[in-house]
């Protein structure tokens, strides 16, 4: 069916909170373009943080999807009508100066959705941002998109054989890159975190972490608990809570250690204070991640094909689409229950 002019339902939001179904129109699509009819998309922290503090007018949300292509452009030989794909939030142009040095994560010229969101009927996009689905079911496969994050962090702190790993934050790429630092052969994953956010820590029991630490215990300290558990400090620490978290992760940190952090705030915890003296004398490296362009999409659907990253220890809830304000709703109040809430649109 052509699909050009067509008006779609989609969802937006507003600060604080605030949601409406508008009828956007999904024009036809230009040569090197497809259409995507989206079956799943995961509920991103990100998408709450949009919906609380950063719409300042409606904008759609939702990038962590998978669909089925219902159109193709004229020069499209990648992809026919009917394939199950991952749809990138993000893609390097291959065009630019840093593309052309093969530097592709610094690409200034990215290809971003060319429609408001995937929290929609349909969605447009260049051809080349989708990749084959493969078996998995469209739920699985949306967990792709914040399975290659977690795979930038890992890459990005180069963790050691048989070393020692400290994850800040047990959100879903929290939990994954504590189950990637195990496969990658660290001898001991701490992981840290408040302790109301129970189906995440019953996640980490699954993945195998070695501790769970509950930084809003009644006297705990981190920095004592790794003096006198690490007390030459740990190799490493990654970082997915907010950004003022680095300095503790400065402290805990070994002489010659690397801090990895991809965390994000809209508050106070957003500054980051640091004593550069012990940055300075204990050789630290501190490597920010930013996945946009996100890479990794091979390797995270395999993971996820073998169960290496277990779906179903990830995926907490399912919404339909029809409920997708109830879906970030829920994402936002009721952290004791959630690991990653699935919007499926089958349902």
């Amino acid at each position: 069916m052509e699909m050009g002019g067509l008006f779609v339902k989609t969802h937006f939001v507003k600060k604080p909170m605030q949601f409406s179904v508008r009828d956007v129109e999904v024009e036809a699509p230009e040569s090197d373009e497809i259409v995507v009819a989206p079956r799943a998309c995961g509920v991103c922290g990100f998408d709450v943080l949009t919906a609380k503090f950063l719409a300042e007018d409606w904008m759609g949300i939702g990038h962590e999807v998978t669909g089925e292509v219902a159109e193709v452009g004229t020069a499209v030989r990648n992809v026919a009508v009917g394939d199950r794909v991952v749809v990138e939030n993000s893609t390097f142009c291959g065009l630019c100066v840093q593309c052309k040095r093969g530097n592709v994560v610094h690409c200034s010229s990215m290809n971003h959705y060319l429609s408001p969101g995937a929290f929609a009927e349909r969605l447009k996009v260049k051809a080349r941002a989708v990749y084959p689905l493969g078996d998995l079911d469209f739920c699985a496969g949306a967990l792709a998109e914040p399975l290659t994050v977690a795979i930038d962090m890992v890459e990005a702190a180069d963790i050691p054989l048989s070393g020692s790993v400290v994850v800040f934050g047990p959100g879903p790429i929290g939990l994954m890159i504590c189950r990637l630092a195990l496969l990658k052969g660290a001898a001991r994953v701490y992981l840290t975190g408040h302790a109301h956010s129970e189906a995440r820590w019953q996640a980490a029991d699954t993945i195998g972490v070695t501790e769970k630490l509950y930084v809003d215990a009644p006297g705990f300290s981190l920095q004592e608990y790794f003096r006198e558990h690490e007390p030459q400090g740990v190799d490493r620490v990654l970082v997915t809570s907010p950004p003022a978290t680095v300095a503790e992760a400065v402290d805990i940190c070994r002489f010659g250690g690397i801090i990895a952090y991809d965390g994000i705030s809209f508050d106070a915890s957003q500054q980051i204070v640091l004593d550069g003296n012990a940055l300075h004398f204990k050789r630290l490296q501190l490597r920010g991640v930013h996945s946009v362009p996100n890479l990794g999409w091979p390797q995270a659907l395999d993971l996820l094909g073998r169960r290496v990253i277990d779906p179903e220890v990830f995926i907490s809830q399912t919404f339909p689409f029809a409920e997708v304000p109830e879906a970030v709703r829920f994402a936002a109040d009721n952290r004791k229950d959630t690991v990653k809430v699935m919007v499926d649109f089958a349902l």
